[in-house]
């Protein structure tokens, strides 16, 4: 069965909201790197995308396993 498209972003929205949930616990174990990791992206997601940003995080974490 094919998603609608409209499906697709409201599980999108919904995965987003778990994920901010998960932040804010980030942050209340080490808010210095979490912030540190905010500020770099904000410094080079306009040059190198989010796709591209956030490979590299997941990256940096498989190379850690």
């Amino acid at each position: 069965m094919v998603k609608s498209k409209e499906t697709v972003m409201a599980e999108m929205d919904s995965a987003a909201e778990v994920a901010g949930e998960e932040l804010v616990a980030l942050l209340l174990g080490n808010e210095a790197a979490v912030l540190a990791v905010a500020e770099w992206w904000r410094k080079h997601y306009l040059g190198a995308g989010h796709k591209r940003l956030g490979r590299l995080l997941v990256q940096r974490v498989v190379k850690q396993r």
